[in-house]
């Protein structure tokens, strides 16, 4: 069993003055199914750039699993 843990996340893009995420905080067990939905423009896509490390981020990600995307 191994975990994904993000912890205080807080990601904007350059130039913009809102946060997309602020302060996100949770964990996954990547033995779990999940689907990760939401209506366009929500930060789906995002999310996954930050976890292989595409964007600058505050915060942790933490994780032993290696990440394609």
């Amino acid at each position: 069993m191994s975990m994904i843990q993000v912890q205080d996340l807080t990601f904007s893009y350059p130039g913009s003055f809102d946060n997309i995420f602020e302060g996100v905080n949770f964990h996954i067990d990547t033995d779990w199914k999940l689907g990760f939905i939401g209506r366009n423009g929500r930060g789906k896509t995002t999310f996954f750039n930050l976890l292989v490390g595409n964007y600058e981020y505050s915060g942790k990600i933490i994780s032993s699993v290696e990440f394609n995307y």
